[in-house]
C-alpha cells in the first residue's frame, strides 16, 4: 500500500514537473520549433495560433498548430499545398527534461492535401530544403519522426500533363518510419475511401472503401522506392502489389499485381463507371482471377507497358433481386497496351467464353484491337429462352417477353471505316436469328407483339427476312423480303433502315394500330359507342423507310370495313406515299393514290386522289358517320355512287381534322338513287303527293362539289326524279361546317299544268329556298331577282298573218339571248391543282 502511494506520488510529481516545465518553457519551445521548421521549409506557412500542450497527444508533449496553411512551390498556384485544422508535432517528456527536443510523431487532423503537377510537369510539393551543416544530435530541436498519422484528411493528386486525378479520403492511416541515413523504411496501415481515380475521361475505383497494408523502403541517395509485397483490400478481395519505382530522372516502374479472393464486384471496381454501371448489381461465385504487370517509363511523353490477365473458371454470375444466374462460365481474358504503350497498340481479348443460362448454352469470343482506331472480331452463339434472358439482363424498353430464340453472329472489321463509309467499308458480317413463338411487351407500345416466328439471315449489310409472322394486338402480318442497311442501322446512330418486302395480312385493325403509342386512358366518345379520334396518335419513325407491297384481306377503322386491299406503300423521310391502292368496301371499289407528309407531327398533310365506282350511298354515309352532320344521313339515301375527289387535308397529331385548312374538289354521279323520309321534301306537297315525296327516286344525279373555308359549295346539281311534275330539279347552294344551309331549288313546271307564258324562252319554274340550320330550317319561295329571264317583245312588233297559210311580215331580228341558268353560284376561287410533287413517289 505504501509503495503504491509512493508510486502515485512520484507520478504526480513527474507530471507536475513536466507541466510546469512546459508552461515555463513554452515560449522557448515554440521559438525553437519555428527556427527549426524554417530551416526545412522553402515556402510560406501560415498558422492561426501555436501552443504547447501535454494533453493533446498524452503521454507525449505536443506543439499544436491551429488553422495551418502551407503554400505550394508553384508561384502561380492559388490553392495551398495543405490546409489543416490541427497539426500535432509530439516529442517525449524525457527529451524535454534533457533539453533536446526530438519531434517523434506528427498527426494531421481534419485537413486537405492538394498535390499536383502542372502542364509542364512541374510539382507543387517541392517545399523542403535540407541543411547538412549541423549534425542533428547537436540541435536543441530536430525532427526524428517515428510515426505519422492522418485523421480525416482528404488527399488529391492531379497531373495536368497526363490528365489524371486521384481523390482519396484517409480516415485513419498510421505510418511508422525508420530512418538510417539515406534509407527510410516505412510501414503504413489504415482505412481509406477512394472517391475516384480519374484517368482521362474515365473514372475508376469510384466510391470504394480501401484498406491499406504496405511496407516500402525509400533510398534517398539512389532515388529508389522498393515496394515489398503489400496488400490493398477491397471488400473481401485483396490485391498484392510489389516492385520498384525509380525516380532519378523520369519515373521508371516495375510493378506486379495479383488478385486473391476476387469476385465480379472487385473486377468491376477496376473498370470505368460507364462500363460497369449496368453490371454493378451482379454478384459472382467461383474462381474469378486477375493479375498483371506495369513496366516502363511514366512521364508526360511516355507510358509504361501494361499487361493484364483475368478470367474465371466454372463460375456463376447472378442478380440477387432477379434470381437468375449464368452458370458454368469459363472465360480467359487479356489486355495489353502494346509495344508503343498507347491506345493505338492496345488489345483486349476474350477467348473461350462459354456458359449456360438455365441449361441453355452460349459461347463466343471477342478481340478489340487499337482503341484509337478499333478493329473488332466478334463471334457469338446462343440458345435463349427470351423470358429468362430478359430476367437476367433487364432491358428498359422491353419490360417482358417469352418464347425461344437461337442466335449465331460473326463480325470482323474496322469500326472507324465502317462509321465513315457504312456502304463500302471492308467488313465481314454473317449470322442468323431464329424466332419461335416469341412474345414481347414493349415499353412504348400499348399492344403486345405475339406469335413472332421466322428467320433472319445477316448477309453482309443486309438481312434477309423469311416467313416472319406475328400479331400486333388483333392485327396479323407475314413479311418476306429484305432489311437493307440493317448492319449500319444496328451499330451506328442516325442510320435509316429500309424494309423492302411483301406484306400479307388477314386483318389490320387500325383502331388498335393508331393507338399503339397513344397514352393509356379512357377514350373520348364522339358518337354512340364510337371511340374518339382524340385517342389516336400518328407518328412516323425518322429512321425507317418502306417499300412494301401489301395484300390485306380485311382492314378495319372505326366503322370502315374494307376487303382485298392491294397496292404499294412507301415511306421515306417521314413522308408516306401510295402510288396506287385499291380496296373493296361497302359493295363497291375504291382507288387511292396520295402522300401523307408527317414531318411536322402536329400538322399532318394528306394530299390524295380518290375514285370509287358503284359505292352504295347509305354504306358511305354510315361508314363516315354522316360526315359529322344530321341533316341528311344514311337512313335517307339509297343509290350507287361513282365519284372522283382530289383533296388537301390536314390533321393534328391525334388525327383530328383541321377543317379550316381543308380544300377539295369532287365530281359526283349517283344512279338509281332514292331520297327517303327527307323532311324538307315533305314541305313541297304543292308539286306532288306526300307519299311520292317520302320515297323520291331519281335515275341520275350529277354535280361537282367544292370544299373550301369550312364551306361546301354546290355550283349546280341536277336531279332527274320520278315526280312527273318536277322531273328535273336543279339545286345550288352552300352548307357550312357549322351546319348553316343556304340551298336554292329550281323546279321546272311541265307544259299543260299552267298556261305557257308568252315569250318565255323556257318554261315556268317554281323557285324555292331552304335556309337555316339542320335543327331549325325553313322552306320558302325564293323571291330574289333571277338573272337570265328573257324580256317580253313589244306589242306593236307583233303582227298577225294577212292570210291563213301565208307567211306574215318578218319580225325584227332580235338576237336570241344566251341561255343562262336560273341560279348562279360563284365557284370558289381557283386554287392551285393539288398534284403530286416530283419525288413524292419513291423509287428504291
Amino acid at each position: 500500500m505504501a509503495s503504491a502511494i509512493f508510486f502515485l506520488t512520484g507520478l504526480v510529481l513527474l507530471v507536475a514537473a513536466v507541466v510546469g516545465g512546459v508552461w515555463l518553457g513554452q515560449e522557448r519551445i515554440i521559438a525553437l520549433f519555428v527556427q527549426e521548421a524554417n530551416r526545412y521549409l522553402a515556402t510560406p506557412v501560415q498558422v492561426g495560433r501555436m501552443e504547447v500542450s501535454v494533453l493533446d497527444q498524452f503521454p507525449r508533449v505536443s506543439i499544436t498548430l491551429h488553422e495551418l496553411r502551407v503554400s505550394g512551390s508553384l508561384p502561380q498556384d492559388t490553392v495551398p499545398l495543405a490546409r489543416a485544422r490541427r497539426l500535432y508535432c509530439a516529442f517525449d517528456a524525457w527529451d524535454m527534461l534533457r533539453g533536446h527536443y526530438r519531434i517523434r510523431a506528427v498527426t494531421l487532423a481534419d485537413g486537405r492535401v492538394w498535390v499536383r503537377h502542372d502542364a509542364q510537369g512541374r510539382p507543387n510539393y517541392d517545399v523542403l530544403r535540407f541543411d547538412t551543416t549541423a549534425a542533428p544530435s547537436r540541435q536543441p530541436l530536430a525532427f526524428a519522426l517515428e510515426n505519422i498519422q492522418l485523421e480525416r484528411v482528404n488527399t488529391v493528386y492531379a497531373d495536368d500533363q497526363r490528365q489524371q486525378r486521384y481523390t482519396v479520403q484517409a480516415h485513419d492511416v498510421r505510418a511508422q518510419l525508420d530512418v538510417q541515413g539515406p534509407l527510410v523504411d516505412i510501414v503504413a496501415q489504415g482505412r481509406t475511401h477512394v472517391e475516384a481515380l480519374q484517368l482521362g475521361p474515365d473514372a475508376y475505383f469510384q466510391n470504394k472503401p480501401l484498406t491499406l497494408n504496405t511496407r516500402l523502403r525509400v533510398d534517398r541517395d539512389a532515388r529508389l522506392v522498393t515496394l515489398q509485397p503489400s496488400e490493398l483490400r477491397v471488400g473481401a478481395a485483396s490485391y498484392e502489389l510489389g516492385g520498384r519505382i525509380d525516380y532519378r530522372r523520369a519515373v521508371q516502374l516495375d510493378l506486379q499485381v495479383a488478385g486473391r479472393n476476387t469476385d465480379v464486384q472487385s473486377v468491376l471496381a477496376l473498370l470505368p463507371a460507364r462500363v460497369a454501371r449496368r453490371l454493378r448489381a451482379y454478384r459472382s461465385r467461383g474462381a474469378v482471377y486477375f493479375g498483371g504487370t506495369v513496366r516502363g517509363e511514366l512521364s508526360g511523353r511516355a507510358s509504361p507497358r501494361i499487361e493484364a490477365r483475368f478470367g474465371c473458371r466454372d463460375a456463376s454470375f447472378y442478380h440477387p433481386e432477379l434470381r437468375q444466374a449464368v452458370e458454368h462460365v469459363f472465360l480467359a481474358g487479356t489486355f495489353s497496351n502494346g509495344a508503343a504503350q498507347a491506345a493505338r497498340t492496345s488489345v483486349l481479348s476474350l477467348q473461350n467464353v462459354r456458359g449456360t443460362l438455365r441449361g441453355r448454352p452460349f459461347s463466343g469470343s471477342l478481340r478489340y484491337a487499337n482503341f484509337q482506331d478499333p478493329t473488332v472480331q466478334l463471334q457469338v452463339r446462343a440458345d435463349l429462352d427470351v423470358a429468362q434472358a430478359l430476367q437476367f439482363y433487364p432491358v428498359a424498353a422491353v419490360p417482358g417477353g417469352q418464347g425461344q430464340a437461337q442466335l449465331a453472329l460473326a463480325f470482323a472489321g474496322n469500326l472507324r471505316q465502317f462509321r465513315a463509309r457504312p456502304a463500302t467499308a471492308a467488313v465481314q458480317a454473317s449470322g442468323t436469328l431464329q424466332l419461335q413463338n416469341v412474345q414481347l411487351r414493349l415499353r412504348d407500345l400499348r399492344q403486345p407483339l405475339t406469335g413472332l416466328t421466322g428467320s433472319f439471315r445477316l448477309q453482309g449489310r443486309e438481312v434477309a427476312v423469311a416467313g416472319f409472322t406475328g400479331r400486333v394486338g388483333g392485327s396479323d402480318f407475314r413479311l418476306q423480303g429484305r432489311l437493307r442497311n440493317a448492319l449500319a442501322w444496328a451499330l451506328l446512330p442516325n442510320q435509316t433502315l429500309l424494309l423492302d418486302a411483301d406484306l400479307t395480312s388477314r386483318l389490320l385493325d387500325f383502331d388498335q394500330l393508331l393507338r399503339l403509342t397513344a397514352p393509356a386512358g379512357p377514350a373520348t366518345a364522339t358518337g354512340a359507342g364510337t371511340p374518339g379520334a382524340s385517342s389516336y396518335e400518328f407518328r412516323l419513325p425518322t429512321q425507317l423507310a418502306l417499300n412494301v407491297r401489301a395484300q390485306v384481306e380485311r382492314l378495319r377503322f372505326r366503322r370502315f370495313r374494307g376487303r382485298q386491299l392491294r397496292g404499294t406503300i412507301r415511306l421515306q423521310q417521314q413522308v408516306l406515299s401510295a402510288p396506287s391502292l385499291t380496296v373493296r368496301a361497302g359493295g363497291g371499289q375504291v382507288s387511292f393514290r396520295g402522300t401523307l407528309d408527317a414531318r411536322q407531327p402536329r400538322l399532318l398533310h394528306l394530299h390524295s386522289t380518290i375514285s370509287c365506282q358503284q359505292l352504295p350511298l347509305d354504306s358511305l354515309f354510315y361508314t363516315f358517320e354522316d360526315f359529322g352532320q344530321q341533316f341528311i344521313t344514311a337512313r335517307h339515301l339509297r343509290g350507287a355512287l361513282t365519284a372522283t375527289a382530289e383533296s388537301d387535308l390536314y390533321f393534328d397529331g391525334a388525327l383530328m381534322p383541321l377543317t379550316n385548312r381543308l380544300e377539295a374538289e369532287l365530281n359526283l354521279q349517283v344512279r338509281n338513287g332514292e331520297l327517303n323520309n327527307f323532311e324538307p321534301l315533305q314541305k313541297l306537297f304543292m308539286i306532288a303527293g306526300r307519299e311520292r315525296l317520302r320515297h323520291l327516286r331519281f335515275a341520275q344525279l350529277t354535280t361537282p362539289v367544292y370544299i373550301q373555308s369550312r364551306t361546301v359549295y354546290l355550283p349546280e346539281m341536277e336531279i332527274r326524279s320520278n315526280v312527273r311534275a318536277a322531273s328535273l330539279i336543279r339545286v345550288t347552294g352552300t352548307h357550312t361546317f357549322d351546319q348553316q344551309m343556304d340551298y336554292h331549288l329550281n323546279i321546272p313546271i311541265l307544259p299543260g299544268l299552267l298556261q305557257r307564258t308568252v315569250g318565255m324562252a323556257t318554261g315556268p319554274s317554281l323557285l324555292l329556298a331552304i335556309q337555316g340550320d339542320e335543327d331549325n330550317f325553313r322552306v320558302s319561295y325564293d323571291r330574289r331577282p333571277q338573272p337570265g329571264r328573257v324580256p317580253t317583245a313589244p306589242r306593236e312588233t307583233a303582227r298577225p298573218a294577212s292570210r291563213p297559210g301565208l307567211p306574215g311580215p318578218a319580225a325584227p331580228a332580235i338576237p336570241a339571248p344566251e341561255p343562262r341558268k336560273p341560279f348562279e353560284l360563284k365557284k370558289p376561287p381557283a386554287k392551285k391543282p393539288a398534284q403530286p410533287q416530283t419525288g413524292e413517289y419513291f423509287e428504291f
